[in-house]
């Protein structure tokens, strides 16, 4: 192996190879889909985090929030259903965003078991804030995808989902 740069000025040396990490393998890892996908979800975590900063919002409750307003007086169950978790896991998020008076809980007519969630007023208009910003994480996240293949991206994870 050569310690010149290709291309570049006589005398730039490249860095040497014992200096560098080695490139892990990652055996079948790098084949398997649902490793990648959630490495990709941990990398949006990230981009969300950094977006939000001090907004304490994390992804879930962002996602229930966008459900819950597209789908009031849902059970929590339900909700957690359709937002792909449990309802176990979506009582500590549901429990803060009803403490920022962005949702609230109801006990149901015909089930006294169960609580109805609908977004606020003031939910609504944090939503409003949020969903911009939702959208220019989602264009760092896939800033090296053509729109062709985000919108393809987003075809085949949603044919993932079909079986579930």
């Amino acid at each position: 192996m050569s310690d010149r740069v290709d291309g570049g000025e006589e005398g730039q040396l490249a860095a040497s190879s014992a200096t560098l990490e080695p490139t892990p393998n990652y055996g079948v890892l790098e084949e398997c889909i649902g490793y990648n996908l959630r490495i990709a979800y941990a990398f949006a975590s990230q981009l969300f985090a950094q977006d939000f900063d001090g907004q304490d919002l994390a992804p879930i409750q962002f996602a229930a929030l966008e459900f819950i307003a597209h789908n009031p007086d849902l059970s929590q169950r339900q909700i957690a259903a359709h937002i792909g978790t449990t309802p176990t896991v979506l009582v500590k998020p549901l429990e803060r965003l009803e403490s920022m008076g962005l949702v609230t809980r109801t006990r149901s007519v015909e089930d006294r078991r169960r609580s109805r969630v609908r977004l606020t007023e003031e939910g609504g208009a944090f939503l409003n804030q949020a969903r911009p910003r939702i959208l220019q994480v989602e264009d760092r996240l896939t800033a090296n995808l053509s729109k062709d293949e985000r919108e393809m991206l987003l075809r085949l994870v949603r044919k993932l989902l079909e079986v579930r």
